[in-house]
C-alpha cells in the first residue's frame, strides 16, 4: 500500500504545530491525545504550555537554579505517570500547580539535608531592588498560602494570575459562567491577600493580582530546560528512566513525590476509618473482626437484613440526591449528621455548614450508578459505595458532564435513624 507524500507532509506540519503551541487544542484534548496514543507531540505541547507556571513555582520555592531545574523536570515526570488521574481533564494546569509546589518543597527539603555543600553561583539572579522589595517579601509566602486555598478559588488564581488567562477563557475551561469566575476570582484574591497580611505583608487583592500578572508576563523557561524535560518525559513514559537524560536526583525526586501522593490517598482512607470509630465506637471494629473466616455462612434471615439495609441506604441516598438536585437544603440538613465531613478531593474538606451553602448554588442531574456495595460495620454504622457520573450546573447555568467518581458514604444511626456522617469522592479510576 503506497503512502501519499502530500499526506505525510500534512501530518508532519500538524505535528509541528502541536509541538509549538498545541494547535488550538484544549488541555483536555492534548491530555486525551497523550493518554490514548502516547502522542509525544501532545506531551511536548503540555510542557511548553504550562512550563512557565511550573517554572515560576520552582523558582519561588527553590533559589538554586539547578534544584529548580530538577524540580521542574520531576513535576512533568509525575504528570507522565499520573496523567490518567487528572479529573476533569481540562484541569491540567491546576493539577500541575499542586504537583509543582509539592515537588519543589520536597526538593528544598532534600537540599537542606545535604551536608557540607557550598553555595554556588547557581543562585537565582536577583532583580533590581527598587521594584523588588515587595516581591522579595511576597515570593516565599505566595505558594505556601495559595496552596492552602480551597480548590475552587485556587484554580482561578492559577488560571488567571499565574497563567494569564482571561476570565472568559477560564470560564470556558471550567464550564462555569463568566460571572461566577469573576466573583470567585475576586474572592480568591481577597482571601490570599488576607493570608499574606497574617505575615505582616499588607496588600490588597488588586495589587496582588497586578504584581502576579507582571511577574508571569516577565517569566520564561530556559529553552534548554524545556527541551531536556520533553526528552526526559518521553523516555520516562517509555520506561527508560535509567538513561543519561534523567539524572538519579530527578528520578529519586519523582519517585518521592509519587510515594507522597500515594500516602495522601492512604490518609483519606484512614480518615474514613477514623470517622467510623468516632461515630460508632471502637468496639464495633472489634466485634466486626470476630466474624472471622471460619464463621459459617450467614443465615437467610441475616442475608435478608443486609438487603433491607442496602435498600434503606439507597433510598436515603436518593433522597439526598433529589434534595441536592432541587436545592432543598432543609431535607439535606435533616439527612446529615451535625459533625458531617466530606473530602471531595485531595485536601478539599467540607463541613455540614459549607456543604449546605454550596448546595444553594450547585444543581445536579442525570446521575447514573454502578458497582453498588453496602458493608455493615456494626448495628450502628454502614458504608455505601458506588461509582457514578452526573451533570452539574452552577448558579443555574451551563450544565456540564463530570467524569466518573467513586463515592463512599459512611452512614451512622443517630437517635434511631440513619444519617450520613462522612462522604469521600475520588475519580472513578482511583
Amino acid at each position: 500500500m503506497t503512502t501519499d507524500p502530500m499526506s505525510e507532509v500534512i501530518q508532519h506540519l500538524r505535528r509541528a504545530m502541536v509541538l509549538r503551541d498545541g494547535a488550538g487544542l484544549t488541555d483536555g484534548q492534548l491530555l486525551e491525545n497523550y493518554l490514548r496514543r502516547r502522542d509525544e507531540s501532545a506531551l511536548a505541547a503540555l510542557v511548553k504550555r504550562h512550563g512557565p507556571m511550573v517554572w515560576g513555582v520552582c523558582r519561588r520555592v527553590l533559589l538554586n537554579y539547578h534544584d529548580a531545574e530538577d524540580a521542574f523536570q520531576a513535576a512533568f515526570l509525575v504528570l507522565v505517570r499520573k496523567a490518567n488521574s487528572i479529573v476533569p481533564r481540562e484541569m491540567v494546569g491546576n493539577w500541575l500547580y499542586g504537583v509543582a509546589h509539592q515537588t519543589a518543597l520536597k526538593a528544598r527539603a532534600t537540599a537542606a539535608l545535604r551536608k557540607g555543600r557550598e553555595r554556588q553561583v547557581a543562585n537565582m539572579p536577583e532583580p533590581a531592588a527598587t521594584e523588588q522589595d515587595f516581591w522579595h517579601d511576597l515570593e516565599p509566602l505566595l505558594d505556601q498560602e495559595l496552596s492552602r486555598l480551597p480548590e475552587k478559588y485556587r484554580v482561578l488564581v492559577v488560571l488567571c494570575d499565574l497563567q494569564g488567562k482571561t476570565r472568559k477563557e477560564a470560564a470556558r475551561q471550567l464550564g462555569v459562567p463568566e460571572g461566577t469566575v469573576a466573583g470567585r476570582l475576586a474572592r480568591a484574591r481577597t482571601m490570599l491577600a488576607k493570608r499574606m497580611a497574617r505575615h505582616g505583608l499588607a496588600v490588597s487583592g488588586g495589587t496582588l493580582a497586578t504584581v502576579l500578572t507582571e511577574k508571569v508576563a516577565s517569566a520564561s523557561v530556559p529553552a534548554s530546560v524545556v527541551s531536556s524535560t520533553i526528552k526526559a518525559a518521553s523516555l520516562f513514559a517509555a520506561g527508560q528512566a535509567a538513561t543519561g537524560a534523567i539524572s538519579a536526583k530527578v528520578a529519586a525526586l519523582t519517585e518521592g513525590v509519587l510515594k507522597a501522593m500515594l500516602l495522601t490517598k492512604i490518609k483519606l482512607v484512614t480518615a474514613l476509618i477514623f470517622v467510623l470509630v468516632l461515630t460508632c465506637g471502637a468496639g464495633m471494629l472489634a466485634s466486626h473482626a470476630q466474624g472471622g473466616k471460619n464463621n459459617p455462612a450467614p443465615a437467610k434471615g441475616v442475608k435478608d437484613e443486609s438487603e433491607k439495609l442496602k435498600e434503606t441506604l439507597l433510598e436515603l441516598d436518593k433522597q439526598m440526591w433529589d434534595a441536592s438536585t432541587k436545592g432543598d437544603t432543609k431535607v439535606m440538613k435533616s439527612l446529615m449528621a451535625e459533625d458531617y465531613l466530606s473530602i471531595w478531593a485531595i485536601d478539599d474538606r467540607t463541613d455540614k455548614t459549607a456543604a449546605l451553602e454550596t448546595a444553594k448554588r450547585y444543581r445536579y442531574s442525570e446521575r447514573t450508578m454502578r458497582d453498588i456495595e453496602v458493608r455493615r460495620v456494626s448495628k450502628e454504622a454502614a458504608i455505601l459505595t458506588y461509582v457514578c457520573s452526573y451533570k452539574v450546573s452552577v448558579d443555574g447555568e451551563e450544565f456540564r458532564a463530570l467524569a466518573e467518581r467513586r463515592i463512599s458514604t459512611v452512614w451512622g444511626k443517630r437517635d434511631g435513624r440513619w444519617v450520613v456522617v462522612f462522604t469521600q469522592a475520588m475519580s472513578g479510576g482511583d
